[in-house]
């Protein structure tokens, strides 16, 4: 009884504490759109004259109320702007009434006060216009709202959505057609390293869409910034303090037409790899002997006999694994906790986790180029899990956040492929197995603090990120037809990409830290200066190990043995009998430490001339030194010192309109992993991936003009033109040698220019009164010209050559949608549509052609349904059109696709056009159930 009781009573307090309800928002100043800090804001019933509570707001502009349900008004006064009146403000128990609010200067100290007043309706659209119009540069966004209405699970799907945006193997970003080196990744302020061990990039398929708040895309740099970008710095801002509470859970699940329940093939799995961890069967073990103990095996009279304990030291099951994919699982969960206390002052939480698992099966992928002619099958079991927690405490004029993130992907790969070698005319059946784990850790601690009676603010950032990516036990055995047996022999006479096992970590820590300290000053209309400092400490160890079973083909029966089935084919009983050695041809220049340290300063002034022009310009030094180091030597040891200058003009045409123009100073710096000697064989490209220690850094002078017209109802217009011009530039080269090679180069001087149109708006226009007041259509478009110029004679494909596009540039991206609100917003249906031009993602040379990727179509949908106020449905139907996915050599060198040829005798045929990859992804259809509570 008693613990009946206490459970009544506690439900008692707490629908006593939510029978009131919340009025909160935050006070901006209109022609800034920075948050005022210390204004008074009353507020009062409908029609009255005597406040009933007031209240001041703190360091972010925000105030709170609790009221009971009825209609209410705010005032809000501040020294030097009009008094602000807000009417017809309701508020339901229970429920939290945002009102945003917006504050213009006085046109006069010496004029009688005037109350300016405004409906919640216009002043809420006010304050959106106020948020995109104040900008302080070329910037494009997606916000949580437009995220939850896409089927998009993962930020690299949302990122495709925002203007001039497009992403590459569904998690790299390629912005103004410029390739992921040029871009720069931030979560909540903080810079994030390469998830990547072979390039710069970092792969934004591992934060869940559901974690968001907003993404924002800075093109046009400011100088409290990072320098190094030319396309976009990409800042995704996490949940932290909720609005109110609230308690959030979906369950999901969908098929993939060219996966679900068809075959599905893997290796070895353990029984912890479903929720996203290796239960360590797959890795080495610390105790393993080193490489030097491994070389005197071959000095024991019988090696292999010596090889026994260490052989079976590993995981010996190359058993291929036959079940029907089953459909995908998607569980998210969030929490959110808002707590109002003393003096304004608040504390908030925000908690959320989510699973995924999916099994897909890249089917009939086709290879036809140079000597291969190959049929791959590709399998991959994947599970994602996160985890966020962020808290919030606002206090008087300061603010505090801890925000952490981590996200742990799981890919389990398994090839099987089955095709020709021409260059030993011989039929091949290949196998690889390969695990990669991937996990991100992030937490930083940021404050915000007004200082002062001229509202001067500091803040201050410290953050730690960890990388991890992890290949515990990469096999490759492949087999050749004989044609005197008549069955296929493993190639187990040597160790190499036919035969060996590769155990791979990479651990990677970032730390950073900014001070930012801003001052208004009584200059033109409105002034401030902004100087700032930060530092980044970033180490990397990087370790490639290779193993392998090297057959003794002079002992008996070994050819028996090599002509197993890949399942028995290192069995126990072989192993017992020394037909294998195990060897190690790990090199000095297959593992490397790297350190990169950044320090430097910016000084930056926002001018407001007038009411309608305003300049923010300024300077940013950066101070990088990396060193590189291998087993035996110093690979790099670089230190480049930059002044980095910028300048954003901004000019009112009307309140709702603007026209901008920017000039910055960019760079683009090698990665850790270019500037070493380390060579990589990729199994799925048949190339080997090399570095380059002579690379340098690039320089970018960036210009952009962009006009935008913000409508009503959060409609926006608007048009960019952007040039960029490269010394230095580095991409990606393709060799063909014995094997396939591709290494990162600089080239001399390139540019890149476009156009970017950009419209969203609600079709009432054209029939208020009919259907079309439910629906919003937008689309943004980009066209791109880019130009490499060789400075010496260049031969691609055998043929000279002047110019070229960049590498992975696209002459046009086009997103588009219609979305489409029924039953007064309880059905809605969201169709999406996107399509990337074709662009170049090799650069070939001699008898290579450039590798290009085919543009495709890309339809998704997505309906809803409110079942009730706290619950939903969602139907995903994504990739309607499921067009081929295909990369070519372009040999004739007419940037047209016109499939690979074959010679009489049977062979590729150099001369046309090769495929470099071809296959079909599947239709996915998903089924979601989202309960609020």
């Amino acid at each position: 009884m008693r613990k009946l009781f206490s459970l009544i009573l506690c439900l008692v307090i707490t629908a006593q504490a939510f029978a009131n309800g919340n009025i909160q928002g935050t006070v901006t100043d209109s022609t800034t759109a920075e948050t005022l800090i210390g204004v008074t804001v009353s507020l009062f019933k409908e029609g009255a004259d005597i406040p009933l509570l007031s209240a001041i707001t703190d360091v972010d502009g925000h105030y709170v109320f609790e009221a009971e349900a009825g209609t209410y008004e705010i005032e809000v006064k501040y020294m030097g702007f009009q008094t602000q009146r807000v009417t017809e403000i309701v508020v339901v128990n229970g429920k939290n009434t945002k009102m945003d609010i917006t504050m213009s200067d006085k046109a006069s100290t010496d004029l009688e006060e005037v109350v300016i007043q405004s409906s919640m309706k216009k002043e809420s659209v006010s304050a959106l216009y106020t948020m995109q119009k104040n900008a302080v540069a070329v910037s494009d966004g997606i916000s949580a709202d437009v995220i939850r209405k896409s089927p998009d699970r993962s930020t690299g799907d949302v990122l495709k959505r925002i203007s001039g945006t497009t992403i590459v193997d569904n998690k790299f970003v390629v912005i103004r057609g410029m390739s992921d080196r040029y871009n720069t990744a931030m979560v909540d302020g903080a810079p994030l390293p390469s998830t990547e061990p072979n390039r710069k990039a970092f792969s934004f398929d591992i934060i869940p869409a559901n974690m968001i708040d907003n993404i924002i895309i800075t093109k046009a740099a400011t100088p409290d910034l990072p320098g190094d970008f030319a396309g976009g710095a990409i800042n995704i801002l996490t949940k932290e303090v909720p609005e109110e509470n609230f308690n959030n859970f979906s369950i999901g699940t969908g098929i993939n037409t060219a996966s679900t329940f068809k075959k599905f093939q893997s290796g070895y799995r353990s029984p912890t790899d479903f929720l996203g961890f290796d239960n360590g069967k797959r890795q080495l073990s610390p105790y393993f002997p080193t490489s030097q103990s491994l070389q005197t095996l071959s000095t024991y009279p019988d090696p292999g006999k010596g090889s026994i304990p260490y052989i079976n030291a590993l995981n010996n099951d190359y058993g291929v694994r036959e079940h029907s994919a089953l459909p995908q699982i998607n569980l998210q969960g969030s929490v959110g906790r808002l707590y109002n206390l003393k003096g304004n002052s608040r504390f908030g939480v925000t908690a959320a986790v989510t699973y995924n698992h999916s099994e897909n099966i890249k089917p009939n992928l086709l290879r036809q180029y140079g000597d291969y002619n190959y049929t791959d099958n590709n399998y991959v079991y994947s599970t994602n899990l996160g985890g966020l927690l962020n808290l919030g405490y606002y206090v008087g004029k300061s603010k505090f956040n801890l925000k952490t993130l981590y996200n742990r992907n799981f890919d389990d790969n398994f090839l099987y492929r089955e095709g020709t070698n021409n260059s030993n005319s011989s039929d091949i059946r290949y196998y690889a197995y390969d695990l990669i784990q991937k996990s991100l850790f992030k937490a930083s601690l940021d404050g915000t603090h007004s200082i002062g009676k001229k509202d001067a603010k500091i803040d201050w950032l410290v953050s730690y990120n960890y990388i991890n990516n992890n290949q515990p036990d990469q096999r490759k055995v492949a087999y050749s037809y004989d044609d005197i047996s008549q069955q296929y022999i493993a190639q187990l006479s040597s160790i190499g990409k036919s035969n060996n096992r590769l155990f791979s970590d990479m651990n990677e820590s970032v730390v950073n830290a900014a001070l930012n300290y801003i001052q208004p000053v009584s200059l033109f209309k409105k002034t401030s200066i902004k100087i700032g400092a930060f530092g980044q400490y970033r180490t990397r160890s990087f370790n490639n190990r290779y193993l392998g079973l090297q057959m003794n083909e002079s002992k008996l029966g070994a050819a028996d043995i090599e002509a197993r089935p890949i399942g028995t084919l290192f069995g126990q009983d072989a192993i017992d009998q020394g037909y294998y050695t195990l060897l190690d041809q790990s090199g000095n220049a297959d593992a490397y430490d790297a350190t990169a340290k950044t320090m430097g300063g910016y000084a930056m002034i926002d001018n407001k001339f007038t009411d309608k022009f305003r300049a923010v310009w300024g300077a940013r030094l950066e101070s990088y030194n990396i060193v590189v180091n291998s087993v035996d030597k110093t690979e790099a040891d670089q230190t480049w010192t930059d002044i980095l200058p910028s300048v954003n003009l901004t000019y009112s045409l009307s309140d709702q309109a603007n026209l901008r123009a920017s000039y910055f100073r960019s760079l683009a710096r090698p990665e850790l992993r270019e500037l070493t000697n380390l060579g990589y064989y990729d199994y799925e490209l048949s190339a080997n991936i090399l570095g380059n220690p002579a690379l340098q850094r690039t320089h970018i002078n960036n210009f952009d003009l962009r006009y935008e017209w913000y409508m009503e109802k959060g409609g926006v217009l608007s048009a960019s033109v952007f040039y960029k011009n490269f010394d230095q530039q580095i991409e990606n080269k393709v060799y063909a040698f014995s094997i396939y090679e591709i290494k990162p180069e600089n080239f001399q001087k390139a540019y890149d220019a476009g156009l970017e149109f950009e419209i969203r708006k609600n079709l009432a226009f054209i029939a208020p009164k009919s259907f079309l007041k439910d629906v919003t259509f937008y689309t943004n478009v980009a066209i791109i010209q880019s130009k490499v110029t060789y400075d010496t004679i260049s031969v691609v494909a055998n043929k000279l050559v002047t110019d070229r596009p960049m590498a992975g540039q696209a002459p046009y991206s086009i997103n588009s949608g219609l979305s489409y609100a029924a039953l007064n917003g309880k059905l809605n249906f969201n169709l999406l549509y996107n399509r990337i031009g074709q662009r170049l993602y090799l650069v070939g040379g001699n008898a290579l052609g450039h590798v290009y990727e085919r543009s495709r179509n890309l339809m998704d949908l997505q309906i809803s349904y409110n079942v009730t106020k706290r619950s939903e449905f969602r139907l995903n139907m994504k990739d309607l059109f499921n067009n081929p996915i295909v990369f070519y050599f372009d040999q004739d060198n007419d940037k047209k696709f016109s499939g690979a040829g074959l010679t009489a005798d049977g062979n590729i045929d150099p001369t046309k056009d090769m495929i470099y990859q071809q296959y079909k992804p599947g239709r996915t259809i998903s089924l979601t159930y989202a309960l609020k509570f």
